[in-house]
């Protein structure tokens, strides 16, 4: 029996695969041919997308083709694979790293305003907070914000635009426990998003809005 949630899967594998190779997609409908061995492999990437359930699906099965290059092909048992997760944390890499005025880059900053206004819609923060905001009650933990940018919910650029170099001075020492490579990183994004001439308009375009969005929270902060 293929749960609902691996048939997206299922699909969203389908569609990166053939969208890699610029072929045509038709998204799979009926899974009951699905071939015994697909079944298995389908089972066992759910339980590993559900482990970490940070991962992008998009993103993860584009990820080998960006990196091994379009004319080689990847069945459904290699995503189960540590070369997989190491595809997707070197595509991720280089998505952090790519000219911020590039499609691919201005459609990964509105995923990233999309998500924080999301989070501080579930959390009932305001913008302000969340930039310094931790949802961990101990003390001296470090701003969610962080982990966020870990997991690819929000990138590098989109940490810029919200100008949070004083939060940044203040974990000093410790965010290369999150992000190895951290600082440089840092260093290699600054530079680009300030050098932008389309992405960092709208990045702070998108954030007065979300900020504007938000102000109903600003009450419950006193």
């Amino acid at each position: 029996m293929i749960t609902e949630k691996e048939k997206s899967i299922y699909n969203s594998y389908l569609y990166a695969s053939r969208k890699a190779k610029n072929k045509p997609v038709r998204l799979r409908q009926n899974f009951d041919n699905l071939e015994s061995k697909d079944e298995v492999s389908l089972k066992k990437l759910n339980l590993l997308l559900s482990k970490y359930s940070h991962i992008n699906y998009s993103d993860f099965f584009i990820a080998p083709y960006k990196v091994y290059g379009p004319d080689n092909y990847f069945d459904l048992s290699f995503f189960n694979t540590r070369k997989a997760i190491k595809c997707y944390s070197l595509y991720c890499r280089d998505k952090e790293v790519q000219n911020p005025d590039s499609d691919e880059c201005i459609s990964t900053l509105k995923e990233c305003l999309k998500f924080i206004y999301d989070y501080c819609e579930e959390e009932k923060i305001t913008l302000a907070q969340y930039k310094n905001y931790s949802n961990v009650d101990t003390p001296n933990s470090i701003p969610i914000i962080f982990t966020h940018l870990k997991n690819h919910k929000v990138n590098f650029y989109l940490v810029h635009a919200l100008g949070i170099d004083s939060v940044v001075k203040e974990c000093t020492g410790t965010l290369t426990w999150i992000i190895p490579e951290f600082y440089d990183l840092y260093a290699q994004t600054r530079a680009k998003f300030l050098s932008s001439k389309e992405l960092k308009h709208k990045a702070k375009k998108g954030l007065k809005i979300i900020e504007q969005r938000l102000l109903k929270f600003s009450s419950q902060a006193l």
